[in-house]
């Protein structure tokens, strides 16, 4: 044969496999459907839906449903079928049998129902305290009895893989640069701002938390180890239903808390409102040992502080659905925190020969009074039946921050005589920060399984920061102005972003992939030394899924994202504060922002052991970093130390993570999680930095009694961890819990007993530079907390709709209170 006519043979038996490859995909149908959950009529993502061919049920393909709880079968060749869905923690559900024939088949809504049941009581839709899904873990709040009686502040600290510093910093996985955000809107805070934000959040208004370790490119690019997303109630109902809430914990003395809620729908008209108040008191101490090789004296510090708190927060709002496809809403949110508090510290130096040089002694009180306030105006457009729709967010948001402190300091010798007169201060910082951020989204789905994501933000922070120091005169008896302590800063920020994004599922493939540009412009001025540092930079983050469903036991996805943290507020200021004449902190107008490059292969197992691998590199690390401080004037005295912001070169982090979610009776639920880590900070070129390999173990235990009662029994491990160059060591906690239902399920009681043990505390050691560094502070984690929540009016209602704002990842740098 010649090789023309071979060729010609090759094309011919091709172009008829393709015709009857393109006639077979044109006699086939498409069939879709729908899984919710039986209790609530809520869709349930990532529900493994099988479709078996009848009469033997054999399966032919397998899915998973998206976020709405939809699932599709493509190109289903002619024939009876049977749909079946299963998940843990519920029933198995079939449908009834259907045939595809060259069409398109909607199969009946599949609801499931919770399968827990023991001695003839039926615990019905109650998920599970933890889920984990393809791409985030979900602690159900509502459900844990340790969890709903606390703060969200306190939800977090118990929370699997998340760790809480004694600056309040949160790291998630070993690493920092978590962006915490609620209802999918970022808070905008750090540090101690934030945490007393979090403080504000009161447990029963919590429905879920969500640690989302790859966002898509819809979200903010901030935050290099992922987001915390901290959903908040909302129901939007038939009629009037809320609920009430009152509680009682135990710490040092007796504090409580009491709120309520309301939802009301009526016609088009859906509003919302809630009020909640807590009083709290803490206390804590903290141990400090600090000494370098050419230092003559080695520092020992002791302070133990007590105080109490007030928190205010409400929220109302209101949704106007003009028809089916335009809907209009406002929103109001707004805290309080009032805080009163005294430290008193010691501080002895000792000589090299053991002898004690000298001590300070210092008492500080302090005031704090901080308001915040967000507004809200959402428009949603459904453009059409098939899915395309419009969102429009406009956010306001204010925060002011007033606090008061008096600060005495007196210098003792070692027989207890004075040797020098007293330093008394005392100051005001008012601070202010305004927020204004608008967002639109667009969603646009094609045939055949591709979705089209899209949008524009912008965003403008303006803070004004204006610490002012008085110190008292004791030779003119009188305040005089210090203007070596005080300091004035202004930031202004403005970020303007875009998005796109498309996925695309065919049969068992899943496939997303994201891009995200971002153009920053900020002005630092620090108004006392006279110094302003601009700085304007574009960056680009692209982001990539791909999901594979093998079976109905097994299925795989691989992310891959690039995500920023541009330094907090605060960092970028270069004046220097000073704690007292022998430790400093100083900020840095310089400091640049961090990117992280992460990947992450997961496999699931019948959507109960999760298991995953993941490597991140991060450029510029942000980190605090200690340093020795030597008096020009006398160089023979006793240095001083000093923190100040600076990037370290890299961070190279292998992060190994296994979790299981496991119901092996029908009365004992257990959820663990174990990730193993390897963290490698680069402090320059050189290669000096700081490395460990740790662990982290989780394990939540919950076993369904008689009578519904439902005990919990959590247990927490940290290893020794590596915390920039500093060295973490281990701690443990264990926590328990009892909820118990009463008035046909409208009345719940829970009680919680944390830090059994009273083991939680933090210890850190830094040795580098000649330095060696030992601290330990303890707070008050030990409590006894009591809560009952009473829901009242209509519960068979339809769940309102949740909306998300603007303001998003500036909030997380403000330093305040959302």
């Amino acid at each position: 044969m010649k090789p023309i006519y071979f060729v010609k043979a090759i094309l011919l038996v091709i172009l008829i496999a393709a015709a009857e490859t393109l006639s077979a995909d044109v006699n086939k149908g498409n069939i879709t459907g729908k899984v919710i959950d039986k209790q609530n009529n809520q869709p349930i993502p990532f529900v493994a839906v099988t479709l078996g061919q009848l009469p033997d049920s054999s399966i032919k393909k397998s899915v998973l449903t998206d976020e709405k709880g939809s699932y599709t079968f493509d190109k289903v060749a002619d024939g009876s079928y049977v749909i079946t869905a299963h998940m843990v923690g519920y029933s198995r559900k079939h449908s009834k049998p259907i045939a595809c024939k060259q069409n398109s088949v909607k199969v009946e809504v599949l609801a499931l129902e919770n399968n827990a049941v023991l001695k003839e009581v039926t615990v019905n839709g109650r998920r599970p305290e933890i889920e984990q899904k393809a791409d985030r873990t979900v602690l159900n709040i509502e459900n844990s009895a340790t969890a709903s009686g606390e703060n969200a502040y306190e939800v977090l600290r118990k929370a699997p893989g998340i760790n809480i510093d004694k600056d309040d910093n949160i790291s998630l996985k070993g690493k920092e640069g978590v962006m915490v955000t609620i209802n999918d809107k970022p808070t905008y805070l750090s540090g101690q701002e934030l945490a007393n934000y979090l403080k504000t959040l009161h447990g029963t208004e919590i429905e879920k938390v969500e640690l989302i370790s790859s966002p898509p490119a819809r979200y903010e690019a901030a935050g290099n180890t992922g987001i915390i997303n901290i959903k908040m109630k909302r129901s939007n109902k038939i009629g009037v239903n809320g609920t009430a809430n009152a509680g009682l914990t135990m710490t040092n003395k007796m504090g409580g808390n009491a709120g309520v809620s309301l939802n009301m729908r009526k016609g088009k008209i859906s509003t919302f409102g809630s009020f909640n108040g807590r009083k709290g008191y803490y206390k804590s101490t903290l141990f400090l040992d600090r000494k370098t090789n050419t230092d003559i004296a080695q520092l020992i510090q002791n302070g133990k502080g007590d105080g109490d708190y007030d928190i205010y927060n409400f929220r109302a709002g209101v949704d106007y659905e003009l028809n089916k496809r335009h809907t209009f809403g406002v929103m109001a949110r707004g805290s309080k925190y009032c805080e009163d508090g005294s430290l008193n510290t010691r501080t002895d130096l000792y000589l090299r020969d053991g002898s004690l040089n000298k001590y300070l002694s210092s008492t500080s009180t302090e005031d704090n009074n901080n308001n915040n306030y967000t507004l809200n105006a959402n428009y949603k457009m459904n453009i059409d039946t098939v899915g395309r729709s419009l969102n429009v967010d406009i956010d306001y948001v204010e925060y002011r921050n007033r606090s008061n402190q008096l600060n005495d300091t007196y210098y003792f010798k070692p027989t207890g005589e004075t040797f020098s007169p007293s330093l008394l201060l005392k100051n005001q910082t008012p601070s202010d920060i305004y927020i204004k951020s608008f967002r639109v989204d667009y969603t646009h789905p094609f045939a055949k399984g591709v979705l089209l994501e899209s949008g524009v933000k912008g965003s403008t922070v303006n803070s004004d920061n204006d610490l002012r120091y008085d110190k008292y005169n004791h030779t003119a008896s009188a305040w005089e102005v210090d203007n070596e302590r005080s300091n004035h800063f202004k930031f202004d920020e403005s970020i303007l972003a875009g998005y796109a994004s498309l996925s695309y599922e065919k049969n068992s493939w899943s496939v997303k992939g994201g891009l995200r540009a971002e153009q920053t412009w900020s002005k630092g001025n620090s108004v006392s030394i006279n110094k302003v540092t601009k700085r304007d930079y574009l960056d680009v983050f692209p982001t990539l899924f791909i999901q594979r469903t093998i079976n109905e036991s097994n299925s795989v996805n691989i992310s891959y994202n690039r995500r920023i943290d541009r330094p907090n507020y605060d960092k970028l200021n270069p004046f220097v504060f000073r704690i007292d004449e022998y430790t400093y902190k100083e900020g840095n107008p310089y400091l640049k922002p961090q990117y992280t490059d992460n990947i992450e292969l997961t496999h699931a197992w019948r959507n109960k052991v999760f298991t995953s691998l993941g490597y991140s590199h991060t450029k510029d690390v942000q980190n605090e970093v200690l340093e020795e401080v030597t008096d020009p004037n006398n160089p023979q005295a006793i240095k001083a130390t000093k923190l100040y912001e600076r990037n370290l070169d890299e961070l190279n982090s292998f992060t190994l993570n296994v979790s299981a979610n496991l119901n092996p009776v029908s009365w004992f639920r257990t959820n663990n999680n174990i990730t193993a880590m390897y963290n490698d900070y680069k402090r320059d070129s050189k290669g000096s930095g700081n490395s460990k390999l740790m662990y982290m173990i989780y394990s939540s235990n919950s076993f369904i009694l008689p009578k519904q009662y439902i005990f919990e029994v959590m247990g927490t491990y940290n290893s020794a961890m590596a915390y920039g160059l500093i060295d973490i060591k281990p701690r443990y906690a264990v926590n328990i819990g009892l909820q118990k239902k009463f008035l046909d399920n409208k009345l719940t009681a829970k009680f919680s007993f944390d830090d059994v043990f009273k083991t939680v505390n933090s210890k850190a050691v830094a040795k580098y530079d000649g330095m060696d560094l030992y601290t330990k502070s303890t707070w008050a984690s030990q409590r006894i907390s009591l809560s009952l929540t009473y829901r009242f009016g209509s519960k068979d209602v339809k769940a309102a709709r949740q909306r998300s704002t603007s303001s998003e990842e500036e909030l997380n740098r403000t330093g305040k209170g959302k």
